[in-house]
């Protein structure tokens, strides 16, 4: 397969990317307006002060220096109080915004002089916000030249509070801008994980669709890490928003070491370090199993923050290793694949110091992680091309010495003693191949004239009955023309839809390839297929029973109608007239069924298996028309979808086939 490199694609990316690298995360400075904003921090290390006893104190106040950046306080248990104090200049207005660019603070408390107590923050709904944005904002709403705010924040993470002031037209374009430029950041990627899909279908490669699932896992946590998750994808959920960036990074690094593995083809070159990656595999999945229970149980979260973080490091480490390795061993596509590794896991490690307050909290140090990821998954998709390139050309040149060494074979053939001999069986095998394709061929109009008989039988036969019951009618005065002309109308139709299915080629004899399976809504095909054939068989009650609602399934709509016509045709034939006829919806572990049960004559068990068999027919000589293909038909088309065929009867007490077709 020719691989072509995803232009488009990685276009989108860099728009996204430079939209990283524009949005700020934090500003170190405050619009021009603001003369000054002095801040400073107080610990309550158990959350007991009230906003009166940090009022009164204000001695116990630790001023933050500017030089130092946005807050940042690291990994702690602790509330902290945030007093802000500014310094506006004559005529400056109350249209201010101040806003907190951090997701992951558990709760903040805003208190404004004069106003209500505002309690908002990631562990509460986001209609507790003033405004409804991925961060958080809030009104100042003081016209004093020197007012105090001050915060209460705690987080069950790392514990950052980045101030910046807007006026609040500015803040609205700034949200909208930094949300477009996200969005476009994140349409890069789904356009990137669709094109590998793709290729993971086309090539059949796991590699591929585990690149997939790992950059779709990581795009939602950087989704959910930006605080967009409860805003679009799970509204209303506070309590998993506040978890699911960890998890879904712990779910991602799950699937990083899973890629690894295959891609590095770990297993089979180094046993050692494929179970390195096993284990760092399971540590990955026991940790994101351990935020889920975080949602019923009591768990020590900051723990497990720690033991995320931790994890990175160590698989960052495990991954290096391996690659290194498999470069040392010379293996194809280990460049970029290291490269890519060593890209993510700088922009990781940035992460975690910056969450320890190793490192101060800038643009870059705040979205390092997301930076990172962009080059890390455009460097893959380039590890991948270079070894789906490198495996092509090794495929190529094999091609090519076999057709050489074939090249030789036959030229030393030609100069042989046996070249007149060989001619001579070629030209036999030729003969015979033709002979066989005509007899093929002749099988084949045999089966269609056949087919024809027994599918058309009864469409024409309903439309002669109601030519003769129009004569009839005409005779005695009582015509009822528009009735009859819809009953011929729908035996016509049908005729007209055998005919065009059965005139693309006798499918059932061909291989499973030449299938065209796709997702059929199954409540609502059947209801429009039950519909249309109760006035085919207007001496039939046709009953459709659904007892829960089903999902699609993966079927050939036309080869999956014939079955069920087939069936309900015969259920109809061997019932008594004006007799219900139910097709009924089933489930089971594993599969969907539809059954076509009957009340009718029934079914001997010493004939189940034969009456599957081509012209088998249980009474030869009996009353009931047919050929003896129709139940033939359906277990062929049943075996191509790799379903099973049912049948639970007896004489006497009617009959039930049930098509089960697997699960998608």
């Amino acid at each position: 397969m020719q691989m072509k490199s995803p232009l488009l694609t990685w276009l989108i990316w860099l728009i996204g990317l430079s939209g990283v690298l524009l949005a700020p995360a934090a500003p170190a400075a405050v619009p021009a307006a603001i003369a000054s904003a002095n801040l400073a921090v107080l610990e309550d290390p158990r959350g007991e002060l009230t906003i009166e006893q940090v009022r009164d104190q204000p001695q116990r106040f630790e001023a933050w220096p500017a030089e130092r950046g946005p807050i940042n306080l690291g990994l702690t248990s602790s509330a902290y109080w945030v007093r802000i104090e500014l310094q506006l200049p004559e005529g400056a207005g109350s249209d201010w915004v101040m806003e907190l660019p951090y997701f992951q603070l558990s709760t903040v408390d805003f208190f404004a002089p004069g106003q209500s107590p505002v309690r908002t923050g990631a562990a509460l709904p986001l209609s507790s916000r003033p405004y409804l944005h991925r961060f958080f904002a809030f009104a100042l709403g003081s016209t004093e030249p020197q007012p105090t705010y001050f915060l209460r924040v705690t987080s069950a993470h790392s514990l950052t509070v980045p101030v910046v002031l807007w006026r609040e037209q500015a803040f609205l374009r700034h949200v909208q801008g930094t949300l477009a430029l996200q969005f476009l950041y994140h349409g890069g990627l789904i356009a990137l994980c669709i094109y590998n899909f793709f290729l993971a279908v086309s090539l059949r490669d796991t590699r591929f669709l585990l690149y997939c699932l790992f950059v779709g896992t990581f795009g939602l946590a950087i989704f959910a890490g930006n605080g967009m998750g409860q805003m679009f994808l799970w509204p209303g959920q506070s309590d998993f928003d506040g978890i699911s960036q960890f998890f879904l990074l712990s779910s991602a690094g799950a699937l990083s070491m899973l890629f690894t593995r295959h891609f590095l083809q770990a297993a089979q070159q180094a046993p050692r370090i494929a179970m390195a990656l096993s284990t760092v595999t399971t540590a990955y999945a026991l940790t994101a199993a351990g935020w889920l229970l975080t949602l019923w149980f009591s768990m020590p979260v900051m723990a497990l923050t720690q033991l995320t973080f931790f994890l990175t490091l160590v698989a960052g480490v495990t991954v290096v290793a391996a690659g290194v390795n498999a470069l040392r061993r010379g293996q194809k596509g280990t460049r970029f694949f290291l490269l890519a590794w060593v890209v993510l896991w700088t922009g990781a490690t940035i992460a975690t110091l910056r969450a320890y307050g190793v490192v101060p909290t800038n643009i870059l140090t705040s979205y390092s992680l997301q930076i990172a990821s962009t080059l890390e998954m455009l460097l893959l998709a380039l590890a991948l091309a270079d070894v789906i390139h490198i495996e092509r050309d090794e495929r190529e040149a094999a091609q090519q010495d076999a057709l050489q060494a074939k090249q030789k074979l036959l030229d030393s053939a030609k100069s042989s003693e046996e070249r007149l001999e060989l001619a001579v069986r070629d030209r036999t095998l030729q003969l015979e191949a033709a002979l066989d394709g005509q007899s093929q061929l002749f099988k084949r109009y045999v089966r269609f004239a056949a087919l024809i008989s027994h599918e058309f039988r009864n469409p024409l036969g309903i439309v002669d009955s109601q030519i003769s019951l129009l004569r009839k009618e005409a005779q005695r005065g009582q015509l009822q023309l528009e009735k009859r002309l819809d009953i011929m109308s729908g035996a016509t139709a049908r005729l007209l839809s055998l005919f065009e299915t059965w005139m693309r080629g006798d499918r059932l004899q061909q291989d499973m390839q030449d299938m065209k399976p796709q997702f059929l809504p199954l409540t609502a095909w059947l209801r429009e297929l039950v519909d249309a054939q109760s006035a085919y068989h207007g001496g039939h009650r046709l009953e459709l029973r659904i007892a829960q609602p089903v999902g699609d399934v993966w079927a050939d709509e036309s080869l999956l109608e014939v079955a069920l016509l087939n069936l309900i045709d015969n259920a109809c034939k061997y019932s008594e007239p004006a007799g219900a006829v139910v097709i009924e919806v089933r489930t089971r572990p594993g599969g969907v069924g539809v059954a076509v049960i009957d009340q009718g004559c029934g079914i001997d068990a010493r004939d189940h298996e034969a009456i599957f068999e081509d012209y088998y027919r249980v009474q030869p000589e009996g009353p009931v028309t047919g050929m003896g293909l129709g139940l033939a038909f359906v277990r062929r088309i049943v075996q191509m979808h790799q379903g099973q065929l049912e049948l639970q009867s007896a004489r006497g007490q009617g009959s039930s086939f049930c098509i089960w077709l697997p699960e998608r």
